[in-house]
This record gives structure tokens, sequence and C-alpha cells, in this order.
């Protein structure tokens, strides 16, 4: 899908509320995220005999151990991934496709930002993009207990008075199209969409 077809489907489809991820899909964040692996293997270790979350999906497995070690559990796989995301981050790189993207969105629809990363990654660099005053919303890993594909963070977005047929969602991951599918909005895959 080209940006007018974007431009089309977003039109015919009504979408007044777009909701953008942010590592992979705005930019991709030059992280060695090793490190981390091996730290939420270690919770989640600690809350379930013989759990793997490289096989379960890393995203399933924090929000596992947060349903059974409550705030502790969260608290501590918080500080993990934003330890992380400050220790071992390099740099980023911008999707490409993004900002004409989120101009052209802009002239229909509110946007927001929902991520699976820490506030205090996102918002300097949306800042230094200069893009951050066009999101009405950003909710980061610190808004919520549960991430992608769990719903929660859509409903810190969502407002009732509006139909879910006017939210999309563009990510790039299968936690990405499971939030959307999770919360009954329409997702579209970052990678599907070009100049």
């Amino acid at each position: 899908m080209n940006i007018q077809e974007f431009e089309n489907f977003i039109k015919e489809k009504n979408k007044k509320h777009i909701i953008f991820d942010f590592d992979e899909t705005i930019c991709e964040l030059l992280i060695n995220w090793d490190n981390w692996c091996k730290e939420i293997e270690e919770v989640a270790s600690r809350y379930e005999i013989g759990f793997n979350p490289s096989e379960f999906g890393f995203q399933n497995a924090q929000n596992v151990c947060i349903e059974k070690g409550g705030k502790e559990a969260r608290d501590e796989i918080l500080e993990i991934s934003y330890k992380n995301e400050k220790d071992y981050y390099s740099g980023y790189e911008l999707s490409p496709v993004v900002l004409p993207l989120i101009k052209l969105a802009k002239e229909y629809a509110n946007l927001y930002i929902w991520t699976s990363n820490d506030q205090r990654t996102v918002m300097p660099i949306l800042k230094e993009l200069k893009i951050d005053t066009l999101f009405d919303k950003v909710v980061a890993r610190n808004d919520v207990n549960f991430i992608k594909p769990n719903p929660e963070g859509f409903n810190l977005v969502y407002d009732k008075n509006n139909p879910k047929s006017e939210y999309l969602i563009i990510g790039n991951s299968k936690a990405d199209e499971g939030a959307g599918k999770n919360a009954g909005i329409d997702f579209i895959n970052i990678a599907e969409l070009k100049l």
C-alpha cells in the first residue's frame, strides 16, 4: 500500500484515531537486547518453573510474570527494561516511510503512540524528530501493567464516545497485530506501507 492508497483507506474507512507503535515502526531502536532477554528469563523462572519465555514470547512472558507477581514483578520488569534501553542504546534508525505517513495521517486523524518502550526512551527521540507535538497521547511501558498484545494500553487512548471502527493501529509485530485484535480495531503492518 503506497501513501496515496493509505490516504484513500483512511478516508474510506473513516479512520479518525490512528495509533502508532514506536520501536520498529516509527524508528528502530539500536539496542543490544541480549542482556535484557537473560534478565527477563531470570524473572520469569522465579514465577513459573520450566517457563521458557524465548519459546513463549517475551511479551507474553512479561505479562504472565505480572499476573503472577503483581506490582513487584511489574516494577522489576519496568526497571530492567529501562536500564537496558538506557545502557545498551546506541541510537536509532528512522523508518523511511514514517514521517510522510505521520504528516498525512495528522490531516485526517488524532494520532497516538502505544509502545512497550519506556517514556524516558521514547520522548527524547520524538522531540529530536520534532514530532512530539503531533501526538495527542503517548502510552508507554510506564503507563500500563500489561504490554501488547494485552489491550490495556488501548484503553488509555480509547474514547467510548467514538466507535472502535474509527481506530487503526500501525505496528510491526505479532504483538501489535494481537493488540489490535484484542482491542477490536484494525491493524496495518508498517512493512506494507511504501512511499
